[in-house]
């Protein structure tokens, strides 16, 4: 049997493959509490750490999202954007920040933190005679290459080996096709709690081929449950100042239970009880919509970019899989089937949207094992690929390796020193897009290599080197780079630092991770040593629950 895990913002999930059949592990389905006891969340694996209220040790999963004080959620999102105070701009130290997540008022990095999930993950299946020690995993197809680094390096340190980073829509589809085995193009409109991503595959019955995707990296249930608050805070039009920790976080939970009841089209509205407060007030469903309205339309231009990259109209689409819990929105739906035609969304009773990426993460594992498999698969590379150049007051971006390629992909650029008798290049390696600088929102920038050349030379194009890429199905860049008079190899070696320094992402990682795992047992003491403030996880701009600049009829809202 082979593995697939489908890591995700809000929830994670576990599936195996035989090959020809796939089925769901359950990591944490004996801890769903009664109020959350649906079908669909049996499956799921909150994506949550926390610490218990009493015994002041570390929880996982459903007691962590539901009865844990100050609980930390979409550590996912963490792992590929940058931490506080790091400019887009500074593109001369271009390397991505650890996010610190606070537990118990110590620090942990958030890899260490993804990687204590995953070792639950693991423990989940050993505990059911499994052995979870290599796997698929997938990633948002936008995913940055931050992302897809501290991913895997997050699986490794908690003993899993990441055979593939796999795309969540490429194994939605996946998925699809071995239920129902029918050609042609398909759209995936994968909306989790974090993220959306919009991909178009081509389907001839035995090959997967990805065409375009596109995506926006912090839109999803968060930003619902978030809409929802405002509506909270603007009836209660007081501050709810008096909650403690522990209040905050039924609150939180009580908004979240009362969107997934607001997302069906038979209630029109849903009472809300805030203990707390001694308050209960009722949501309707119209107001809810209305609210959720701007979310909706913005997921819809990732969409209409799809489309537009491959000259594709909705009409030559076959069919639509939606996924992700926020997906499942009535209006969500709605708004797809108004440019496709509802005929063509395919039902979720025919691909489970909050299991599918995990089941075709699987699929695709025992596919790779399996030099006979049925299915063939063709991914593509999700940004341009490329390095920055000297472009006036800012720094153009030239690709490498083009958006929508192929994998494996591979490029090769020539540089020449910008000097006489230079002893080094600089090469700036950044993961963005053609007609925007490298050091524009639309670039991630991902290592500046400076490369020692054999010897200074009076004439510059003496020491011209080319530069190669090599992007692979793991998600991960390898570069090389030659001297071209010579042809002596400078330099080799994946992308995998970012640090200021250059630290290797790994470093000292191993033993956060044991700190972190080893307050399961030992109680976690509070330090007063945390800075003001939520954690990274929490800074949503604009956020109800944690903004202090948040105002309701003129008065200045506490974070809850």
């Amino acid at each position: 049997m082979t593995f697939g895990i489908d890591f995700g913002t809000s929830n994670s999930v576990v599936a195996r493959s035989d090959g020809s059949s796939s089925e769901i592990v359950a990591v944490d389905g004996g801890n769903v509490p009664a109020q959350w006891r649906l079908p669909e969340f049996e499956d799921l694996f909150p994506s949550v750490l926390g610490i218990r209220e009493l015994q002041r040790t570390l929880c996982f999963g459903w007691t962590a999202k539901t009865a844990s004080t100050a609980p930390v959620d979409a550590v996912k999102r963490m792992l590929g954007t940058r931490s506080a105070g790091t400019g887009q701009s500074d593109i001369d130290s271009p390397l991505l920040e650890e996010h610190h997540v606070w537990l118990g008022g110590q620090p942990f990095r958030s890899t260490a933190a993804a990687a204590a999930l995953f070792t639950q993950m693991k423990e989940a299946a050993q505990r059911s005679f499994l052995d979870l020690t290599e796997a698929v995993i997938t990633v948002p197809a936008n995913a940055t290459g931050g992302a897809r680094y501290r991913t895997r390096a997050a699986a490794r340190l908690a003993g899993i080996n990441v055979k593939a980073l796999l795309n969540e829509p490429t194994a939605a589809a996946i998925s699809y096709a071995n239920e129902i085995d029918i050609a042609g193009k398909l759209l995936i409109f994968d909306w989790g709690g974090g993220t959306i991503d919009v991909t178009l595959l081509d389907y001839d019955g035995k090959y997967f081929e990805e065409l375009s995707s596109r995506g926006i990296t912090a839109l999803g249930g968060l930003e619902f449950d978030e809409a929802l608050a405002r509506i909270v805070l603007e009836k209660l039009g007081e501050i709810p100042e008096k909650m403690s920790r522990g209040e905050r976080n039924r609150w939180r939970r009580d908004v979240e239970l009362t969107k997934i009841s607001l997302s069906r089209r038979d209630l029109l509205e849903v009472p809300l009880d805030i203990p707390a407060l001694g308050k209960s007030l009722t949501i309707s469903r119209k107001e809810y919509t209305t609210a959720v309205a701007p979310l909706i339309e913005r997921a819809m231009e990732p969409l209409a970019q799809c489309l537009q990259d491959t000259g594709i109209t909705p009409a030559s689409v076959d069919a639509v899989l939606m996924i992700g819990g926020t997906s499942q929105i009535p209006e969500a739906r709605d708004a797809v089937a108004n440019i496709f035609g509802s005929d063509r969304i395919i039902p979720p009773e025919l691909c489970n949207p909050m299991t599918a990426v995990a089941r075709g993460a699987a699929i695709y594992s025992a596919a790779l094992d399996d030099p006979d498999h049925k299915d063939r698969f063709s991914l593509v590379t999700s940004y341009d690929l490329g390095t920055a150049f000297a472009a006036g007051p800012r720094k153009g971006f030239q690709p490498v390796i083009r958006r929508n390629r192929t994998l494996a992909a591979t490029g090769e650029r020539r540089f020449i020193p910008s000097r006489p008798y230079a002893s080094s290049v600089i090469v700036e390696i950044i993961e963005g897009e053609q007609g925007y600088p490298a050091d524009s929102d639309r670039a991630f920038p991902l290592a500046r290599l400076e490369v020692r050349l054999p010897r200074p030379e009076q004439d510059p194009e003496r020491n011209a080197v080319l530069v190669r890429f090599l992007y692979d199905h793991s998600g991960i860049l390898a570069v090389k780079v030659t001297h071209e008079e010579t042809q002596r190899l400078l330099f080799s070696g994946e992308i995998d630092s970012f640090g200021k320094d250059g630290t290797p992402l790994q470093e000292g990682l191993q033993g956060e991770l044991v700190r972190l795992l080893s307050h399961m047992d030992v109680p976690l003491i509070e330090t007063g040593e945390r800075p003001e403030g939520p954690n990274e996880a929490e800074r949503q701009e604009g956020s109800p629950f944690f903004d202090p600049d948040l105002t309701v009829n003129g008065a200045p809202q506490a974070r809850i």
